[in-house]
Formats: C-alpha cells, sequence, structure tokens
C-alpha cells in the first residue's frame, strides 16, 4: 500500500489556480518627485493647448472673417445699387433703415472700400462700418448729416483686418473718399487722436467745436474705432474736412480711379 502522505518520484502537485498568492515586489511604483513632474507636465500640456486654441481663436476673429465680410459686401454692394436705381424713380427715402445700405467709402492709403450700413449696433457694423444716424449736441441728439453736407457724417467700424485695422495709419493730409447716388466727396484728413468710449461729443456737428448750438458750415467725415489693437479702452478717432466735390458723371475721383470695380491689372 503507498502512504497518501507521499508521491511518487515525478509527481508535481499542480496548482489549481485558488488560495492566495504572494504579489511579486513592485518596482513601477512613482516616487514623489516623479509624481510632482508628471502632474506638472500635464497641466503644462493642457495650458499650452488652451493657449494654442484661444491664438487660433484671435487669429479668426482678427482675419478669419474677411470671408464673411467680404460676402456680406457683395451682397450690400447689390443691394446699394438697386437702392440707388429704385430711387432714381421714386426719389430718396425719407429715413435710411437700420442696417441697410447707406454709403461707400474709399481709403486710398489702405487701398480699402467698404459699403457702410446706416446704423452703428453691433448687428450693424458685423460686417462692415455703419453710420451714425444721430449727432450728439448739448442739447440731445439730432439727426446726423448726409454724405457731402455741412455737419458730421461720422462713420464706426470694428478694428478687425477686414474694416478698421490699418486706421491708424492714416496721417493729416490723407483723403478719404465717399460715394452716393449722385457724387463723390472727397474729403481731408485734420486731426487723429484716441479718447475714451464716452466720447460721444466726437459725432458733434462740428467735432471741433462740440458745445456749439449753431448749425456748421463745414461738412466733416469722421471715422472711429477701438484703440489699440485687440483691446477696447480707448477709441481712435479721425476727423476730415470735405475738399471736392465731383458729380458721377464726371466719373471717378483721380484719388480712386484704381479702385474702380472694372479696373484690371495688365
Amino acid at each position: 500500500m503507498v502512504s497518501t502522505s507521499r508521491r511518487p518520484p515525478g509527481d508535481r502537485r499542480r496548482n489549481s489556480g485558488r488560495g492566495r498568492r504572494r504579489a511579486p515586489a513592485s518596482h513601477n511604483r512613482l516616487t514623489f518627485g516623479e509624481v510632482v513632474r508628471v502632474t506638472f507636465r500635464t497641466i503644462g500640456e493642457l495650458l499650452f493647448t488652451a493657449g494654442v486654441v484661444m491664438l487660433l481663436f484671435a487669429a479668426f476673429q482678427i482675419w478669419g472673417k474677411q470671408f464673411q465680410t467680404d460676402a456680406e459686401q457683395e451682397r450690400l454692394d447689390q443691394a446699394m445699387a438697386e437702392q440707388w436705381a429704385a430711387q432714381e424713380e421714386q426719389g430718396p427715402d425719407s429715413e435710411p433703415l437700420p442696417g441697410t445700405a447707406n454709403s461707400r467709402l474709399y481709403i486710398p492709403a489702405t487701398d480699402q472700400e467698404w459699403v457702410v450700413v446706416s446704423g452703428v449696433d453691433p448687428e450693424d457694423i458685423r460686417y462692415g462700418p455703419g453710420w451714425y444716424p444721430e449727432s450728439w449736441t448739448p442739447d440731445g441728439m439730432v439727426p446726423a448729416a448726409r454724405a457731402g453736407q455741412p455737419g458730421n457724417y461720422a462713420v464706426a467700424g470694428h478694428r478687425v483686418a477686414a474694416v478698421f485695422w490699418d486706421l491708424d495709419r492714416l496721417a493729416e493730409g490723407d483723403e478719404l473718399v465717399l460715394e452716393d447716388k449722385d457724387s463723390f466727396y472727397t474729403y481731408r484728413v485734420v486731426e487723429s487722436k484716441v479718447v475714451l468710449p464716452d466720447a460721444i461729443e466726437v459725432t458733434a456737428p462740428d467735432p471741433f467745436d462740440p458745445e456749439s448750438t449753431e448749425a456748421p458750415e463745414t461738412a466733416y467725415l469722421t471715422l472711429t474705432t477701438c484703440h489699440p489693437k485687440l483691446q477696447n479702452s480707448h477709441r481712435l478717432i479721425i476727423h476730415a474736412e470735405l475738399a471736392d466735390t465731383r458729380p458721377k458723371d464726371q466719373g471717378m475721383p483721380e484719388n480712386i480711379a484704381h479702385m474702380a470695380p472694372d479696373t484690371e491689372e495688365e
């Protein structure tokens, strides 16, 4: 008889897989210093990613809207042509509607032009400059001057590449041109300054004498935008005075002739 307490030679007891087994000693446990390094590396990567996203968003706000602005300007250009054609038959509208095409603004110094809409609410100036329909006076707001008329034709635009990004390049003597249904009006820059956002008196009928209650004799063009670039703590103001009026039947002024729609480079 074979004793059950002894195993024959070569007979090994197989592990049934049950019961507790001793865990091997761990050699992958992180030290405190390694945990700190991994944590800071992860935070750094997250901050870097967030920074890249913010830069891309800022770049889109500055340059990426160019395509949207161009498309909307084309639509406004067509709408203004139809509007002017209708005025030829029916006469001018008594009151410009907010967001509708009002005039065309040319800046030869930056080789840019836009359709200016009526109104300066955020939605009005989303894709281009907007005209202030009212001027500030000591006695309250009054209807603003139209293009070429005595008084102040004031225009606001965002400080983005598609609109007034380079407005700070304008200097005294530079020319600006407004176009309406009948004429081209050339204005000459006489002042550039920086003011606080609440300086609404820059839209006064006479921006050089805003407290005056007398009707101005000079026709002004005022451009306003945020300052400095990428901030809105102040406003950059450009004042210009009317220097020349040219009826459309005499053709475009020489200073913007190269910007005519049918001009082609040879």
